[in-house]
Parts: C-alpha cells; sequence; structure tokens
C-alpha cells in the first residue's frame, strides 16, 4: 500500500512539471544516452546541475565534463534537425543587419548573409514564431541554425555586450502568472512545497523570508561567484540585484558563509564586495542582518541576505525561520527525482518501442 500511494505521488509529480513546458525528457538527452555517447548517471547528474543552475540540458552536460563541444552540436543538430551553424567564418554585415534588441529577446546570432537569406543561429531553432517575426522584421528568409546556449552567451555577450547572466534562466518557468505574496510563513512555506521549478522554489522563499524582514535578496552560488538572482521588500532595485557579481576569492560576509557553510546574523564588515552590496541596496541594514546559505548534498547553492528584521535578541523567529528554509534544498531535490524519474521512464518507453518495431 505503502508503495503504491509513493508511485500515485511520483505520477502525479511528473504531471505537474509536464504542465511546466518541455517533455518528459529532451530529445537531446534521449539522443545523446541512445548512442552511448553519455551514460544514465552522466544524464542523471547533468538533471541535477539543469535543475539547481537552470540553463539547457546541453550546457550542463558540457560544464560537467561529460561531452565536447563537437559530439554536443552534432547532437543538437540531429535532435532539431537543422544543420550547426559554422561559427568560424562570421560576417561582420549579417552582424550588423540584426538589433541587439531582437539578438537579446530571442537569443540568436546572424552568421551570414546570402542575398535575401539570413542564416541565423539559434538555441530553438523550433520556435517557429521567432522566425516568423525576425524575417518579417527584417525583410530576410530565414534559414535557422543550431548553435548551443553556451556558445550563445559568448557570442551575445562579445558581439552585442549582453549579459551572460541568461545562462541561469530557469528553462522550465510556469505557464500561469505567480500568486499573490502569501501573508503568512506557513502559506509561503506551502508554496516551496508545491513548486515544480527551480524559481517557483526561489519565489517561495522570497515570499517566506519577507515574513521575517523587510528586505530579502537571493543569490546563486556558482564558483567562483556569488550571482544576485532576485529581491524583494523595502526599495530593492531588482535589476540592479540581477546584475550584482561577487568574486569568492576575496575576502567578504559573502565568502565566509559559503566558505564555512555557517550563518551570519549581525553587522557586516567593511571588505569591498561587502560594502558594494550595501551600496546596489541602497541603505544600510536597519535591524537584524543575516546571511545564510542553502546546501544541496553538501554543496552551497543560494544564500539569502535578510535585514530589518527583529531585534539581535529575538533569535526565536531567527530560529523558526532557519528551520522553514530548509524547505528550499529539499523542494530541489524532490524536483531533481521527479525529472530523473521522467528520464527512466523516457528510458523505458524507448527500449519497448524498439521492441515493437523488430517485432513488427
Amino acid at each position: 500500500m505503502i508503495a503504491e500511494k509513493a508511485r500515485g505521488e511520483k505520477v502525479r509529480a511528473a504531471a505537474r512539471m509536464g504542465r511546466h513546458g518541455g517533455g518528459p525528457l529532451p530529445i537531446l538527452g534521449r539522443v545523446l544516452r541512445d548512442r552511448g555517447i553519455i551514460t544514465e548517471r552522466q544524464l542523471e547528474e547533468a538533471i541535477q546541475h539543469q535543475v539547481l543552475y537552470g540553463g539547457r540540458l546541453g550546457t550542463s552536460l558540457l560544464e560537467l565534463g561529460f561531452i565536447t563541444e563537437e559530439r554536443l552540436m552534432e547532437a543538437l543538430a540531429r535532435a532539431n534537425g537543422v544543420p550547426a551553424a559554422d561559427l568560424k567564418g562570421i560576417q561582420p554585415e549579417a552582424v550588423a543587419a540584426v538589433p541587439k534588441k531582437l539578438a537579446t529577446r530571442f537569443k540568436v546570432f546572424p552568421c551570414r548573409v546570402k542575398g535575401k537569406t539570413l542564416f541565423l543561429g539559434m538555441v530553438d531553432p523550433t520556435d517557429h514564431a521567432a522566425v516568423a517575426e525576425i524575417g518579417f522584421t527584417l525583410g530576410y528568409i530565414i534559414r535557422p541554425l543550431i548553435v548551443p546556449e553556451f556558445r550563445m552567451v559568448q557570442l551575445l555577450r562579445d558581439h552585442y555586450g549582453v549579459d551572460d547572466r541568461w545562462r541561469f534562466t530557469d528553462t522550465r518557468r510556469p505557464l500561469t502568472p505567480p500568486p499573490a505574496e502569501p501573508l503568512d510563513p506557513t502559506a509561503a512555506a506551502a508554496r516551496i512545497d508545491a513548486a515544480a521549478t527551480r524559481d517557483e522554489v526561489v519565489a517561495g522563499a522570497l515570499h517566506l523570508c519577507r515574513c521575517f524582514f523587510r528586505r530579502v535578496v537571493v543569490f546563486i552560488v556558482r564558483e567562483p561567484w556569488v550571482l544576485g538572482w532576485d529581491g524583494a521588500g523595502d526599495g530593492v532595485d531588482r535589476a540592479r540585484i540581477a546584475a550584482l557579481r561577487i568574486p569568492l576569492d576575496v575576502p567578504s560576509v559573502f565568502q565566509g558563509v559559503t566558505r564555512a557553510r555557517t550563518v551570519f546574523v549581525g553587522r557586516p564588515g567593511p571588505e569591498e564586495p561587502t560594502r558594494r552590496f550595501l551600496e546596489v541596496l541602497g541603505r544600510k541594514p536597519v535591524g537584524t542582518a543575516a546571511l545564510f546559505p542553502l546546501a544541496v548534498k553538501g554543496r552551497v547553492v543560494n544564500l539569502i541576505w535578510g535585514d530589518g528584521g527583529s531585534p539581535p535578541g529575538a533569535k526565536r523567529e531567527l530560529g523558526e525561520l532557519m528551520a522553514l528554509v530548509q524547505k528550499v534544498p529539499r523542494a530541489y531535490l524532490r524536483i531533481i527525482r521527479v525529472r530523473i524519474a521522467e528520464t527512466r521512464s523516457a528510458g523505458r518507453e524507448s527500449v519497448k518501442a524498439k521492441g515493437e518495431t523488430k517485432t513488427a
């Protein structure tokens, strides 16, 4: 009975995940696994990496060293049915033909122009709406070419000056707008428990911490940097928070909390990275200031800053928050388990389909 209930929960969780975009397993993952280019274990590690750090599956595989760029390009071309872009002969006139606004919005890069045909590198060449809008706007016939996400990040940065932070975007964003801000910790915690994507988890964590602090900032820890991701509260400028990049090789409160995996409570020190962060916040912390780590399998993946809370002596409330915020890493692990379960299910279906084809 317990096993049946657990299986039912997995099925319902997988159904929730399916509503947030994408099939059970990206075609790329099936192509690489079925051709023996990556192992099942490597695919599962890449899924965990993707859940925690966003981006596409191919980016995670490459960053983990499980695949070469050449193999990734070949697999992407096969999975999407379009040629891989040749990035050795980029034409300056092609780059000039596509405005930064369009390149940034659709994550595309113009490789070359031939007459009225624009050969356009794309992270997602199946985005027909993007192809149609770019072609109509610029007056070109568009020929899509595949470009891996990590390479597109570099191309847009080098040729258009686009910030490379979008590499960490959660590719499984919710299709519906988030609910109104919870009014109490219980509702905020329930939102974390119900989250189906990393960004939904982060949104729930922001709401939870706002029940205890007037200003809250969530960071992604990606060595050797701490990257500002989102913030909420009095006077918090989310755009400025998103532009934060704090080095971990320089002494600061961020380095101390990340390295020691301990909670900081008190007045921040005078170190340069800390001082710059406080300048972005706009004014000095009021009341209790805290910085605490969130770890998954022993690795710190997020830091959360809060200030403007209760007086330093009110440790009870901070203790309550520390207990509730542990729902965040548990939510990450749950999402990872669901996506790995989807992967295994897709693998079984693929083997079954091949067997049926052979016997037909």
